[in-house]
């Protein structure tokens, strides 16, 4: 019997998903074979980030096992490392232990969506949960219920302010809608479960570059194509937003951060301990290096088939496509689009196995809309304007029957939604808001930002990789400079202290690596037996062997 030919879908997003959908009658007839590559064994539902976050859903819930979404096409879970056009061969590794898989294609389509454009602004991958990724979400979840917490026992005035401010950068649909649901859970938490907290002493600010929040719904300019614009829309999601308590700043943007606040476009500074960044974002490394016609922002054109560079075998869509509208411009990268050109993609390998002529795509979606928090919601219908609790019924209607995947999570869903309003929201802290122990940590500091300060715990062994910090010691107001440190230097709690400095804080712009400070204690037994290791490896700042020995590990 011949063997069928191989269809290689790379990504797990709705793209894949809606191609599989249409794929699989060839499928079971063994017509064709489909495999799907993605990192996770999961597909994630974005748009149900926020509600998660606040924890109106439990995590799980917003999860789809991929092996039931791509039912009956096979499940590959790996990191793609490249994609050979010519040789028709991905090569993937997996996270385990690097083992390298090649798998061969007849057909490859390729829907990888975008990575998170990590050099937006200096200390976002270090200090930024980002809502690209699961795992962050759920640390930012963990994370909020932390700063609760904290606060809650914490009697410094500005720690207090810091813990209780939640920043969030970009006032489109994720960052909009993430500061209304936080916005309401924190009027929430501080009414029933956290009393010694008031709400005013809760910040919620939202940074927007634009003179709007959600560009996605003010038209013209904003979007992939000339649209229609709904400024009502916009105006009645700003009151709301600021109805709930969200602080808006437009026209402004991010320049920085640091553990411990927000450098920003109009010189101010926010002190902050929670920084969410729905900004910047770019094509994934692995497009860079396929000799394909891209458009200005890296992504992959194709025809009105959704083939790329006219070639029967290679197809795009989703984020990382430049997918031509049918009344011009590309489609904007948002998921029920996604949908329908995975539906097209799929459609169209049937009829060119089939040796049928391929059919343009003509997708169109029935409307957008976001939930913006307290059971409000701004969208369209069929190019209708809706706002409300009517938008939000019809949100979550389209978004239960027709984005989210999979039966079981649909039914899961419902009862989180049915059961919440009358058992309270989940305010358990299931993990660790920070990456796991013994994880190095980068951290970024602004010219004068404080590193260290003898007035809160310093916790923290630094390695310096790059700029020069000061040393200071006396009391605040009348502080003299010791010393100034720079790249391969390290200091800690042990450190200040031999010196009689109760301060170190940041000449220029710094970047150190760090650990706490029993870590550090317990890698130095670790360094002092592996010295000749460390001196050979070239990307390690470098690390002064003697004062490890004499104990100034910190």
């Amino acid at each position: 019997m011949a063997t069928p030919p191989h269809v290689l879908v790379l990504g797990g997003g709705f793209v894949a998903q809606a191609a599989v959908k249409k794929l699989r009658r060839p499928i079971r007839r063994g017509e064709v074979a489909v495999t799907v590559v993605d990192r996770d064994n999961y597909f994630t539902f974005h748009a149900l980030i926020g509600e998660m976050v606040t924890g109106r859903l439990l995590p799980s819930n917003i999860l789809n096992p991929s092996r039931r979404v791509f039912a009956p096409a096979q499940v590959h879970v790996g990191e793609i490392e490249t994609i050979d056009i010519e040789a028709k061969q991905v090569v993937t590794r997996n996270r385990f232990d690097g083992t390298r898989s090649e798998l061969e294609y007849d057909h490859c389509v390729v829907a990888v969506g975008t990575g998170e454009n990590l050099e937006a602004y200096p200390g976002l991958a270090e200090h930024a949960y980002r809502l690209k990724s699961f795992d962050d979400c759920f640390r930012l979840k963990n994370h909020i219920m932390e700063m609760f917490e904290l606060a809650d026992i914490e009697r410094d005035p500005e720690e207090r302010r810091r813990l209780l401010t939640f920043f969030v950068a970009g006032g489109g649909f994720s960052g909009s809608e993430l500061a209304g649901e936080l916005a309401d859970f924190v009027r929430r938490l501080t009414k029933r479960e956290y009393q010694g907290i008031k709400r005013e002493e809760c910040r919620v600010v939202v940074v927007h570059p634009g003179p709007t929040l959600l560009p996605e719904l003010y038209g013209g300019k904003n979007t992939e194509r000339d649209e229609r614009g709904y400024p009502k829309l916009v105006e009645y999601g700003m009151k709301h937003s600021r109805k709930l308590g969200v602080e808006l700043m437009l026209e402004t943007r991010v320049t920085g951060a640091t553990p411990n606040e927000v450098y920003l476009s109009n010189g101010e500074h926010i002190p902050t301990r929670t920084i969410v960044s729905t900004v910047g974002s770019k094509p994934w490394p692995i497009l860079d290096e396929i000799e394909l016609p891209k458009d200005s922002r890296g992504r992959l054109v194709t025809d009105e088939f959704l083939r790329v560079d006219g070639r029967p075998e290679l197809w795009a869509g989703g984020d990382c496509g430049s997918v031509p509208h049918p009344k011009g411009g590309t489609c904007p990268p948002v998921a029920l689009f996604a949908k329908k050109e995975g539906q097209q993609i799929g459609k169209n390998i049937a009829r060119s196995l089939a040796g049928k002529p391929l059919r343009p795509f003509r997708g169109s979606v029935i409307g957008q809309g976001i939930s913006i928090g307290n059971r409000t919601a701004v969208g369209t219908l069929k190019g209708i304007p809706m706002k409300g609790k009517l938008a939000w019924l019809s949100w979550r209607s389209v978004v239960w029957g027709y984005a989210v995947p999979s039966w079981d999570r649909r039914f899961r869903l419902l009862a989180d939604w049915l059961i919440w309003p009358f058992v309270g929201r989940d305010i358990v802290q299931m993990g660790p808001s920070e990456k796991a122990a013994y994880d190095a940590r980068h951290h970024v500091y602004q010219p004068g930002a404080a590193i260290a300060e003898s007035s809160r715990p310093v916790q923290l062994v630094h390695i310096i990789v790059e700029g020069e910090v000061e040393v200071y010691r006396g009391p605040a107001g009348n502080e003299e400079l010791l010393e100034t440190i720079g790249a391969g230097d390290h200091f800690g709690r042990k450190w200040l202290e031999r010196r009689g400095a109760n301060a170190a804080r940041a000449k220029s712009l710094v970047r150190t690596l760090a650990l706490h400070e029993d870590q550090a204690n317990q890698l130095q037994d670790v360094l002092l037996s592996t010295e000749r290791i460390v001196a050979r490896t070239s990307m390690m700042p470098a690390v002064d062997m003697d004062a490890l020995r004499r104990g100034e590990d910190s």
